[in-house]
C-alpha cells in the first residue's frame, strides 16, 4: 500500500456522489449531500440516511405524474414547498397539462436546479392508479433484495488487545466482549409502491455475535410490514415504523434536516406513516399503526408502540423502600462491554396516540395527541441546566398544526403543549415575491419547560425546549444559471444549557453563490458564521465565565464532467474558531476526487485524496464521502494529515452487485489516535468495507 500511495497522491480527482441508478439524479443528490454535511456539522450523532435513499429510489421506480398529482403526492418530492406546489397546480388548472420538463421553467420559483432535482422522480405519462392487492401478481411481479455488508478497522485497537484473565476479572469493562467486525444483513420485498416487508440485522464492532449476550446472532434486529392505498385504508404498518406530523413540534419519530443554506424551505413536509428500514436503534416506533380515510379530505391515523430502550439503572433509596430508576435514554445503540450490555433495553417505553388531518384546496389543519409511559421512573440528580427537564413515568403531548398556500405565499405553523403545561410555538411563511426571488421567515418559541422526546422542529439547540428565535432566508435567481442563497438566524436561550451557566443568545449567518454555466460545470462559494456562548474552561476559576464562541467557515467547490466516463470535483475549505479571550484556532481542508466509469464492463471507480491541517478539534471541517450503497460517511477532518479512499462498484450481473471500499487516514502530528478502548497506538487508521447485493 505504501508503494501505491504516491500514485494516489498524484491524482487530481473527485467523486461526484451518485444514487447509482441515473445520471439525472446528480442535482437531487448534491442538494441532499450538502444537507447531510450541514446536519453532521451541528451534531455528534451518527444518523442512518438509508431511508432517505430508499425514499428517492422508490420515487425513481414509481415516478409521480406531474399532470394528475395532488398536493399530497407532490409533497413526497420533498424539494417543493407548499408555495411551489400551489403555483404548479394553479398553472395546470389554468393552462392545462405539461407536455415535458421544459414547461416547468415557465413557473415562478422553479429555477433550473430545482427542475433538475425533481426531474428523475416525475413523469408526464399516465400512471396506473393503485389497485387492490392481488397475491398472484405479488408472487409474479414483486421485487426482492438481499444485502450483506462487512467492515472493520485494520489497525489494532485497545479494546481488542490481549489481556490476562485476572486483569479482565478486576476490570471487566476494559475490553470489548466481541470482535472488531461490523456485519449488516438486510432483506426487503416490494410490490409496486404499495407493499413492502423485510428485516435487517446489525452488529457493531465490539459486539458479540451468536454468543454471549447475543446468542441469536445480531445485536439489533428490525422488521416491518407496510401496505398503502388500499381503498380507504391509506397506510398500515406492522413492526417498526415512523410517524411524522405537522412541523415536528408535537410528533416526529425519525430524522429531519434543519437550517440549510442550500434551501430556504424551512417548512417541513411530513410524510405521515411510513415504514422504518434503517439500522438506527432509537429513532423509530415498534408496534402497529394505520391511516384511514374517514372522508375524502379527512384522514385519521392511530399508532401504538411498545419497545425496550437503553438506559443505565440506579437504585434510589427512600425512607420506605428501594427502587430502580433511570436518568436518561442512551442513544448510541452500542453494546460492547458488560456495562453497555447491562443498559440494553433496560427500560420499556409505550407510546400510543392519534392524528386527525383535514386537507382541502391548499389548506391543511391537523391535531396530534399521544401518551408516553415508562415502566420505570426517569429520575435525575438534577444539574441546574436540567431543572425543567422531564421526570417521572408518564407524559402527554398534544398539538395543532395548520398551513395554507397559494401561488404567492405559504403560511404554516404549529403549537403544542406537554403534560406539565409547558408550551411551544412555531410559525413561518414563504413568499414568492418575484419570479426570481423567494423569501422565507420563521419564528419559534419553545418554552424552557416544554417536554417532548419525539419533537424535531427547526431549532438551534437541537431540541424543542428553551429557545426563542427568528429566521430569515432568501434565494435570488440571477439569470438562467446562477443563484444566491442566504439565511440569518438570531436566537436566545432563556435558561441555562449544557456547558452554559447562564441564559444566552447568538446568531448565525450563511450565504452561498452557485453557478452552472453549462451542463458539465458547476461551482459554488459558501461562507458561514456562527456566534454563540460557552463556559470558559478554566480550572482556577470557581464560577465559570460565559464568553462568546465564534466560528467561521469558507468553502470553494468545483464540479466538472469531463465526458461520459470521467467526473471531477475539487474543494477547498477554511475554518476559524475562537472562544474569547482564548487564542484563535484555524484550519483548512483540500480534497480532489474522481469517478471513472468503464464502458465495456459495468465497473465504477471512485477515489478521494484529501490534505487537512487544523490547530485542534474545535476548528474541524466536515466533508461528505461516498460509501457503499445505503451507507453514509461524513467524517470530521482535524489535526494534520492526509486521508484517501478508493471505492469500487462492479455489477456482476443484472441482479448481483459488489462494492468494496478502502479508506486510510495518516496523521502527521499524532502518535496515538482515538481514546479509551478505541485507541490506536500509531498515526494511521485504515478501514475496509465489502458489500454484496442480490436482486431477484
Amino acid at each position: 500500500m505504501k508503494q501505491f500511495r504516491p500514485f494516489m497522491i498524484s491524482l487530481f480527482f473527485l467523486l461526484t456522489v451518485q444514487f447509482g441508478y441515473s445520471q439525472a439524479t446528480e442535482v437531487a443528490e448534491e442538494i441532499i449531500r450538502q444537507r447531510i454535511e450541514e446536519l453532521s456539522a451541528k451534531t455528534e450523532t451518527e444518523y442512518d440516511f438509508s431511508e432517505l435513499y430508499e425514499h428517492f429510489m422508490n420515487l425513481y421506480e414509481h415516478p409521480i405524474n406531474i399532470n394528475s398529482a395532488n398536493a399530497e403526492d407532490l409533497r413526497r418530492l420533498l424539494f417543493l414547498n407548499d408555495n411551489l406546489i400551489a403555483i404548479l397546480i394553479d398553472h395546470r388548472r389554468k393552462k392545462g397539462d405539461f407536455q415535458s420538463i421544459y414547461g416547468l421553467k415557465d413557473l415562478d420559483g422553479f429555477y433550473i436546479e430545482m427542475i433538475k432535482a425533481i426531474e428523475p422522480f416525475i413523469t408526464f405519462e399516465v400512471v396506473s392508479k393503485p389497485q387492490k392487492v392481488d397475491f398472484g401478481n405479488m408472487l409474479k411481479y414483486g421485487k426482492n433484495q438481499v444485502m450483506i455488508r462487512w467492515g472493520t478497522v485494520i489497525e489494532p485497537q485497545k479494546g481488542y488487545t490481549p489481556i490476562s484473565d485476572s486483569a479482565l476479572a478486576e476490570s471487566p469493562n476494559s475490553r470489548y466482549l466481541g470482535d472488531k467486525n461490523k456485519v449488516y444483513l438486510r432483506y426487503k420485498y416490494t410490490y409496486r409502491d404499495q407493499i413492502s416487508f423485510g428485516f435487517l440485522g446489525d452488529k457493531d464492532a465490539g459486539e458479540e455475535f451468536f454468543t454471549g449476550s447475543n446468542p441469536y446472532g445480531f445485536d439489533f434486529y428490525s422488521a416491518h410490514f407496510f401496505i398503502k392505498n388500499q381503498g380507504k385504508l391509506k397506510a398500515l404498518a406492522v413492526g417498526d415504523y415512523h410517524v411524522e406530523f405537522g412541523q415536528g413540534l408535537t410528533m416526529w419519530s425519525g430524522m429531519a434536516f434543519g437550517k440549510s443554506v442550500t434551501s430556504i424551505n424551512v417548512q417541513r413536509q411530513a410524510r405521515g406513516l411510513r415504514a422504518n428500514t434503517s439500522a438506527n436503534e432509537v429513532l423509530f416506533f415498534r408496534g402497529a399503526a394505520a391511516t384511514y380515510s374517514l372522508l375524502s379530505n379527512l384522514d385519521l391515523t392511530a399508532f401504538y408502540s411498545n419497545k425496550g430502550m437503553d438506559a443505565g439503572l440506579s437504585i434510589r433509596d427512600t425512607a420506605d423502600f428501594e427502587d430502580l430508576v433511570f436518568s436518561g435514554i442512551q442513544e448510541s445503540g452500542l453494546h460492547r462491554t458488560p456495562s453497555e450490555v447491562a443498559k440494553k433495553q433496560a427500560v420499556n417505553e409505550q407510546v400510543f396516540g392519534a392524528n386527525i388531518n383535514y386537507n382541502n384546496n391548499g389548506f391543511r389543519v391537523g391535531m396530534t395527541s399521544y401518551k408516553t409511559i415508562y415502566d420505570r421512573e426517569l429520575f435525575k440528580d438534577i444539574a441546574p441546566y436540567q431543572f425543567y427537564d422531564f421526570q417521572g413515568t408518564e407524559n402527554f403531548n398534544i398539538g395543532i398544526d395548520a398551513s395554507y398556500a397559494n401561488r404567492y405565499l405559504s403560511v404554516f405553523g404549529e403549537m403544542a403543549t406537554s403534560a406539565n403545561k409547558g408550551k411551544a410555538l412555531l410559525v413561518g411563511s414563504i413568499f414568492n415575491l418575484h419570479p426570481r426571488l423567494t423569501f422565507s421567515v420563521l419564528y419559534r418559541n419553545y418554552q424552557k419547560d416544554y417536554q417532548n422526546f419525539y419533537a424535531v422542529p427547526i431549532s438551534e439547540g437541537g431540541k424543542a425546549q428553551n429557545e426563542e428565535g427568528i429566521y430569515f432566508g432568501a434565494q435570488f435567481q440571477i439569470g438562467a444559471y446562477s443563484n444566491v442563497m442566504f439565511y440569518y438566524d438570531v436566537f436566545q436561550f432563556p435558561w441555562m444549557r449544557y456547558r452554559i451557566n447562564s441564559p444566552t443568545g447568538g446568531n448565525e449567518f450563511s450565504a452561498q453563490f452557485e453557478r452552472n454555466p453549462n451542463r458539465n460545470l458547476q461551482y459554488y462559494f459558501r461562507y458561514q458564521f456562527e456566534d454563540k456562548m460557552l463556559n470558559l474552561t478554566d480550572a482556577d476559576v470557581a464560577i465559570l465565565e460565559v464568553t462568546n464562541r465564534q466560528r467561521h467557515n469558507f468553502r470553494i467547490n468545483l464540479k466538472y464532467k469531463v465526458n461520459s466516463k470521467w467526473r471531477l470535483q475539487s474543494r477547498l475549505s477554511f475554518s476559524r474558531y475562537q472562544q474569547k479571550p482564548l487564542e484563535i484556532s484555524e484550519g483548512y481542508l483540500l480534497f480532489q476526487d474522481v469517478q471513472y466509469s468503464l464502458e465495456k464492463i459495468p465497473l465504477k471507480l471512485s477515489f478521494r485524496y484529501a490534505v487537512f491541517n487544523t490547530d485542534d478539534y474545535d476548528s474541524r471541517i466536515y466533508a461528505y464521502e461516498s460509501d457503499v450503497l445505503y451507507k453514509f460517511s461524513v467524517p470530521a477532518y482535524y489535526y494534520k494529515g492526509q486521508r484517501y479512499y478508493l471505492l469500487a462498484n462492479y455489477d456482476l450481473s443484472e441482479s448481483l452487485s459488489f462494492w468494496v471500499r478502502y479508506s486510510q487516514t495518516v496523521y502527521n502530528n499524532r502518535s496515538i489516535i482515538g481514546s479509551g478502548l478505541e485507541e490506536i497506538d500509531g498515526n494511521t487508521k485504515s478501514e475496509i468495507t465489502v458489500q454484496l447485493r442480490w436482486k431477484f
